[in-house]
């Protein structure tokens, strides 16, 4: 396992050292992992905010490219059975 070394302010360091019963590196990694999660996501609605801006009769490569890689994106998101609401998607697209 890699390792990393994380600074944070005094005060919080010391909050945390009260509850020693806590696993903190298991946290974070948690946290790395659920924002690295967020960040795939976003580049796939990218992705499709991408492809719905390019027109039906545009044949180039790129969009092929995009097409499979959203198709993908979309298969693995079903399978990791995390959804997107409707107003998630739309206040992501307001954000563009």
């Amino acid at each position: 396992m890699g390792t990393i070394t994380l600074s944070v302010p005094d005060e919080l360091k010391r909050r945390m050292s009260q509850v020693d019963w806590v696993d903190w590196s298991s946290v974070a990694r948690k946290a790395f992992s659920e924002r690295l999660r967020d960040i795939k996501e976003l580049e796939l609605r990218k992705k499709i905010a991408e492809i719905s801006e390019i027109p039906e009769d545009d044949t180039r490569e790129v969009r092929k490219e995009l097409a499979e890689d959203v198709v993908r994106s979309i298969e693995d998101t079903i399978k990791s059975g995390k959804t997107v609401t409707l107003h998630e998607f739309n206040k992501w697209c307001e954000e563009l």
